[in-house]
């Protein structure tokens, strides 16, 4: 702890506040998941994994810190030196990886919902040239030189096939490919989802959080920083834009999918609302919720060849018209459904009575 000072302290708090951010956001997720949709896709493991790199990142980098990472390097001893930079080398590894599986996931998501082909095929170039240019730039850091230990070692011979130079710039490439998938990945959502049969704010509010990428900052100091002198100082800005990145990448992957789980705090919100109103107005204390029952009409009506609908749902699955002659026929269907809320699944007496002798519970 004596070791710890300059940006230290602002990289801790940084990267446990942005671990703590991701992992609750991606427990919710998974809940929703499990529990409400009851189905569980590749994206789901994807950010999970993402989720997961986040914390030996912010655990190798936390190490780095306390021995010295974000102080000027003259302060620092050579051993010391050199376990800050073997620590950010190992920690930055566990990084790559994650952004790699966050960007992979967002694409996974939109690949489950996109029917177009041209839509499918950007997504596979993204997941593609991302993967592949983050997985090297991992790989390349620890077989560029040999011995490995000349990476963080300034004071063992090396023979390297790729100069540091070479690899900043291979750093470079990564980073122009990370920046363009974000774009892509920003803007894609809204042409997917834009003719989905979904209201308009929801189309909104889910691309929205999809194209909060575009807000990721990016700084151009891979090039300073390899011909810098102050290496435990001057790495701290890219080290912190790393971390915000994979956690604002899993935002944006996490964010769509917990719609369900909102709609259904709203839905339970809202019967809770009910019930106190309806005990002060003088009705008695509510219902017990194993017997609570709801009733819920549908109308659609057929005349000379027009149909109106009113489900009162997110979408229609009616999209035709009937081909019924002028004045020849007058169709209306009045539906009733009605549900129960228990604890245990029971077939309703009301459906025996309507015919019904097949049912199932989904």
């Amino acid at each position: 702890m004596d070791d710890l000072g300059g940006y230290g302290p602002i990289i801790i708090v940084t990267l446990w506040t942005e671990t703590a951010i991701a992992l609750i956001f991606m427990c919710m997720r998974l809940w929703t998941r499990i529990k409400i949709n009851r189905v569980v896709g590749w994206d789901d493991y994807l950010i999970s994994f993402s989720c997961i790199m986040l914390i030996p990142y912010a655990t190798a980098v936390t190490l780095a810190a306390l021995k010295g990472l974000g102080r000027h390097s003259s302060e620092l001893t050579l051993d010391h030196f050199i376990y800050i930079v073997r620590a950010e080398v190992i920690g930055q590894t566990f990084g790559i990886v994650g952004i790699a599986t966050s960007k992979a996931s967002v694409a996974a998501f939109l690949l489950r919902i996109t029917i177009v082909n041209w839509h499918k095929w950007v997504l596979y170039i993204v997941l593609l040239s991302v993967s592949t240019s983050c997985f090297l730039c991992a790989l390349f850091d620890y077989i560029r030189c040999e011995p490995i230990e000349s990476i963080w070692n300034p004071t063992i011979e090396s023979k390297c096939w790729m100069s540091a130079g070479g690899f900043t710039t291979l750093s470079l490439v990564v980073g122009v490919i990370s920046a363009a998938a974000d774009f892509v990945l920003a803007i894609l959502p809204w042409f997917i989802l834009w003719n989905l049969q979904m209201k308009r704010k929801e189309k909104t509010l889910i691309a929205s959080s999809m194209s909060l990428g575009l807000f990721i900052i990016r700084t151009s100091t891979l090039e300073r920083i390899a011909g810098g002198t102050d290496y435990s100082y001057e790495t701290v800005g890219l080290i912190l834009w790393n971390s915000t990145e994979l956690t604002v990448t899993i935002l944006c992957a996490t964010i769509p999918t917990l719609r369900p789980l909102y709609k259904q705090i709203l839905r339970h919100a809202s019967k809770s609302k009910d019930r106190r109103q309806s005990y002060r107005l003088g009705d008695g204390p509510p219902k017990n919720e194993a017997s609570q029952s709801t009733r819920y009409t549908s109308k659609a009506s057929v005349v000379g060849g027009q149909r109106d609908i009113d489900d009162r749902s997110d979408k229609s699955i009616f999209g035709h018209r009937g081909d019924v002659s002028n004045g020849n026929i007058v169709c209306t269907d009045v539906v009733y459904i009605e549900f129960e809320e228990r604890s245990e699944p029971h077939t309703p007496s009301s459906w025996s009575k309507r015919g019904c002798k097949n049912w199932e519970m989904v």
